[in-house]
């Protein structure tokens, strides 16, 4: 991404590769065919490595205040404190307070890979904020990865996320225990009919989980949501958006980027991609914008 003369954030030049457990192979491999010289990169860190709070504290000293966020920190993840780094930002509520936290070893691997393929990490940024810079006009976003779900939901302090462990992979295997046939010819279905009657048990066990999340949300105090958009791979799997609006009641449609982001990929491009690119595109919203 670049800001040209007057201004505006225009998309210059995209590779995805998928890492398949080596992610420096993925970097490697993407810088290769971006072909630039360009190093400076912001890197994503997603739940469950990766967790937002909010927490608000009387008047204290900034020492007091660390130790309180690590207290409060030690409520939102299954491991041991000691292995998260903690981080506190001022909100524009008085004494309010957000809460990043992180697994230390999921921070130095991102780092590491990243320098070891030659980049200059700005920052590390939270995958919900940049679902947020990508998607300003949504007020949840559902992102169906492979072994895993996020719900993302606007429009508190921070966004409120809730991960579940199915994703594109447990969807592919409902189908083929339905039809008794391979995860290759299950994938196949999945991405060019949908379901039709065989793995909707999966399914509807993702949707249900999502329903859930929304319903906690709200008793948070994340109201007012109407537009939810869907983005990941999973996301194209045909009749997926109109399930879950049946069963949330929330508009749900695909993610889209703006036809104007970029002078040199076609709108139609722009379109079926978006799904895949929305949180690289946020995250490099975040760089042009520092």
């Amino acid at each position: 991404m670049e800001r040209d003369s007057n201004g505006r954030a225009r998309l210059i030049a995209v590779a995805a590769c998928d890492h398949d457990g080596d992610p420096l192979e993925a970097l490697l491999a993407a810088l290769d065919e971006l072909n630039t010289a360009e190093r400076r990169c912001v890197l994503a860190l997603a739940a469950p490595d990766a967790v937002l709070c909010s927490a608000d504290f009387p008047a204290m000293s900034r020492w007091e205040r660390v130790n309180a966020a690590r207290f409060e920190a030690a409520r939102f993840i299954d491991y041991a404190v000691a292995e998260a780094a903690v981080s506190l930002v001022p909100t524009t509520v008085q004494q309010r307070w957000a809460i990043g936290i992180a697994r230390r070893s999921a921070l130095a691997a991102a780092s590491i890979n990243a320098k070891r393929a030659g980049l200059h990490p700005l920052a590390i940024d939270d995958a919900a904020f940049a679902l947020q810079r990508a998607q300003p006009e949504a007020d949840a976003v559902i992102d169906i990865g492979s072994e895993t779900t996020r719900l993302t939901i606007f429009g508190g302090t921070i966004p409120y996320v809730v991960c579940i462990p199915i994703g594109g992979e447990r969807l592919t295997e409902g189908i083929a225990h339905s039809l008794g046939v391979d995860t290759a010819a299950a994938e196949e279905r999945k991405r060019r009919i949908g379901f039709g009657g065989a793995g909707e048990a999966q399914r509807d066990v993702l949707i249900s989980a999502l329903g859930e999340g929304f319903a906690e949300a709200r008793t948070g105090g994340y109201t007012g949501i109407r537009h939810v958009v869907l983005c990941g791979n999973g996301s194209r799997v045909p009749g997926m958006d109109a399930a879950i609006e049946r069963a949330t009641g929330y508009a749900v449609r695909p993610a889209t980027l703006p036809p104007e982001l970029s002078d040199t990929l076609p709108p139609d491009v722009l379109r079926a991609a978006a799904p895949d690119w929305s949180v690289a595109y946020g995250l490099s919203l975040w760089s042009i914008a520092s």
